[in-house]
């Protein structure tokens, strides 16, 4: 109806001559359809929290990122021939420099290798033949290093590996990755009741009660004999032949964390003569349980990355306003102490953050790891360039400037693992006359982890991270004191692969009698007659507290980003004065003054 103030009622003959003065009515149509609608059907109410996190889990695309603090401790001496690299070194002794005698310019001078030698931007060219023609500061963040994502895609069981127990015969033993874990054995007495000792150079991963089998596999040179072999048949002796499986009694010495190092044997009244002296060598796998030994074997391999990303599929640049947590070290050498009299400040120990940024989407949906479950893990991979000729590569072109080995193979003191040594066991980058050339691109593979998966427990365990060795070029440093082109023995050593989680496994064991019920990555158990898994967490879930993951996601892509601290360290006989013409390695405690 109208609420209209000017409405006016007007009778039927007003109208027209034979209009009649009653109420016309106009009777409605009674008869309708009914349809009945649901709620959710005339009126949809989004949940924003529910449907934000369906829309992230759905989502497999991202964009990771992350700080890189370099840490290095830039302490190896040598000397040099090279004039062009003598304008970068800082000399040592430092308050002496390398200056003229008598107007004659030296042949050599001994010191340090400049800060940039480490940086991940380096200013300048500063090696051997610093050539200033295809210098281009916009690319200097590729002259020393390059930044990659990976994610392991396969592993090598058959991977060559060395475990020295004397450097100087040397003796030891050669075996692979699928043999297990090295150790080293001694019979010992430990409260008040005699154990064989076997004591292993990474964490075991073993606990009291399970069970280990020795190996027959690997091989052994120099003085080194196999436990597998004689010790294990005279000591202990079965109708079937030696035994070959032993119960683990109890762990460690009782000094802190041996308990991850030394497993103990209860030997019932071994005779310690029938070790014999020079310490036999061996393998070892675990066993959870000796009446399902097949399911419970422990299986060992190194993992092979895969390259995702390109050359240039990411930015790199300093952090602004940001300086390391160690102070700058350096000096002032002035024209009396150089050797062209030119005046030079040289930085030999410098502590820069950079930022780095994916800039292309990485869809985890089209990669599997090695296990073949969905993607959980990608890793962020840097790699040498050796633009400006630091490191050794052999001289020939053939071999990469990285060698590689794992937690047993860097000795902090004594003789350099020759495991490690770039012209024998070089990783599969190509080097050239002006550094890594080409670059590796997506789908190139490279080693990484030691690693140990058990099928029962259905979890991988890392037992020690690969490592990538550095030796300096003899062009440019040889060994101090030594004759020239004598190699530094001292190396450097980083890490290559670091581990961003994108989503983490349940620490507990799902079951289901159903193939078709079942995720494509469970184990089928033959004993319990079932398939097995481990859930894949969302998001923002946290399992007991603490098992999660948490990252922005924002237009439809996540953004993981991942804090660096990258150590590169040093490593080779041990830190005495520098007086001695053998040593290599400049003690961090000595001050130039002194």
């Amino acid at each position: 109806m109208s609420n209209e103030k000017n409405i006016r009622i007007v009778r039927g003959k007003a109208r027209y001559a034979s209009s009649p003065d009653v109420d016309l009515v106009v009777h409605p149509l009674l008869e309708t359809t009914k349809k009945e609608l649901t709620q959710n059907d005339r009126n949809l109410v989004l949940d924003l929290r529910d449907q934000f996190n369906f829309e992230r889990e759905y989502c497999t695309i991202y964009r990771a990122s992350g700080k890189i603090d370099v840490l290095f401790n830039n302490i190896i001496t040598g000397e040099t021939l090279n004039t062009d690299f003598m304008r970068s070194m800082y000399f040592l002794p430092d308050f002496i420099g390398c200056p003229q005698v008598g107007g004659v310019p030296p042949a050599n001078c001994i010191g340090l290798p400049p800060s940039e030698t480490f940086s991940f931007i380096p200013e300048k060219r500063f090696g051997p033949t610093p050539s200033l023609a295809n210098w281009e500061p916009l690319l200097a963040y590729q002259d020393n290093w390059m930044q990659y994502i990976s994610y392991v895609d396969t592993t090598d069981s058959g991977q060559t590996m060395e475990y020295y127990t004397d450097y100087t015969t040397p003796s030891g033993m050669q075996f692979v990755a699928g043999d297990g874990i090295p150790f080293t054995p001694r019979v010992t007495t430990l409260k008040g009741k005699e154990v064989l000792q076997l004591i292993t150079p990474i964490p075991h991963g073993l606990e009291v009660g399970e069970f280990i089998e020795l190996q027959s596999t690997p091989t052994v040179f120099g003085n080194a004999t196999l436990m597998f072999d004689a010790p294990i048949s005279v000591i202990w002796p079965t109708p079937a032949g030696p035994q070959t499986t032993f119960k683990v009694d109890s762990l460690g010495n009782d000094l802190a964390n041996s308990e991850k190092y030394i497993i103990n044997i209860q030997t019932n009244g071994l005779d310690a003569t029938s070790i014999p002296a020079s310490e036999p060598v061996g393998t070892l796998k675990r066993i959870i349980n000796m009446t399902n030994s097949a399911e419970t074997r422990s299986e060992y391999y190194v993992h092979i990355h895969k390259l995702i990303t390109n050359p240039n599929d990411y930015t790199f640049d300093r952090t602004g306003f940001e300086t390391g947590i160690y102070n700058k070290k350096g000096r002032v050498f002035w024209p009396k102490k150089t050797p062209d009299y030119i005046k030079k400040t040289v930085l030999y120990q410098e502590y820069n953050s950079y930022l780095w940024n994916s800039n292309e989407n990485i869809n985890i949906d089209n990669y599997y790891d090695n296990l073949n479950r969905p993607l959980t893990e990608i890793y962020l991979t840097i790699l040498t360039t050796n633009r400006n000729l630091m490191w050794d590569y052999d001289g020939g072109g053939t071999f990469s400037p990285a060698g590689y080995g794992w937690g047993w193979n860097f000795k902090k003191n004594g003789i350099v693992d020759p495991f490690v040594d770039n012209t024998v066991h070089p990783v599969n980058l190509t080097q050239g006359a002006n550094g890594v050339d080409p670059l590796p691109v997506s789908g190139s593979t490279f080693r990484g982890a030691f690693a140990e998966y058990n099928p029962f427990e259905l979890k991988e365990r890392i037992i020690s991270e690969i490592g990538h060795s550095l030796k300096f070029n003899r062009d440019t440093m040889y060994r101090s004191g030594g004759t020239p082109y004598d190699f530094v023995e001292s190396i450097f050593k980083y890490q290559p692969h670091h581990r961003i989680t994108l989503k983490k496994f349940s620490n507990y064991i799902s079951y289901n009698d159903s193939l078709f019920t079942s995720p494509q990555y469970a184990v089928y158990s033959l004993l319990e007659e079932t398939f097995r898994w481990r859930e894949i967490l969302p998001i923002e879930f946290y399992e007991d507290g603490t098992n999660g993951v948490s990252y922005p996601y924002l237009n439809d892509a996540h953004y993981p980003f991942h804090n660096l601290e990258f150590k590169i360290e040093a490593v080779g006989p041990a830190l005495i004065p520098l007086t001695s013409s053998s040593i290599n390695i400049l003690s961090e405690y000595t001050d130039g003054c002194q």
